[in-house]
């Protein structure tokens, strides 16, 4: 597999840089790079960018039947670079609740305030004065508690 960049469609917008859970792309000049040492292939830049500058190229792999008693010769054999995934939560939760802290700054906060100071200036309902006029009064009034 391999990552190619369209220098003539990469707008050097950075998301392809961001996205890339390895930091194997990187903006010089305005423009998107790939170091393809760094790379492994998993092709989040290529689904990332806006421009569609990235494509990732998959070779195909020649495939040959084995007989029942063959082996894979160790040359042959495919070694496979681990890479763990990129924390999904670092990006996904820390923005949400930031925004959600400054939504709670700038907009609840003064309402809440505003809210619970009109409720303690205000004067109590008219009609009923006094406490005991519920339920209990009622009942103790008949005898019954």
């Amino acid at each position: 597999m391999m990552v190619t960049i369209d220098l003539e469609k990469c707008a050097g917008c950075g998301v392809c840089a961001q996205t890339c859970p390895v930091g194997a792309i990187s903006v010089v000049d305005g423009k998107a790079r790939v170091n393809p040492s760094l790379c492994n292939d998993c092709g989040l830049c290529a689904n990332a960018c806006p421009t569609g500058a990235i494509a990732h190229v998959v070779e195909p792999v020649a495939v040959r039947e084995l007989g029942p008693q063959e082996k894979v010769p160790a040359s042959e054999l495919i070694k496979v670079k681990t890479v763990p995934a990129p924390a999904p939560m670092r990006r996904g939760v820390l923005p949400l609740v930031g925004a959600t802290l400054a939504f709670v700054g700038k907009q609840l906060a003064p309402r809440l305030a505003s809210f619970l100071l009109n409720r303690w200036t205000a004067a109590p309902p008219a009609g009923a004065p006094g406490r005991g006029r519920g339920r209990r009064f009622r009942l103790r009034r008949r005898g019954r508690w």
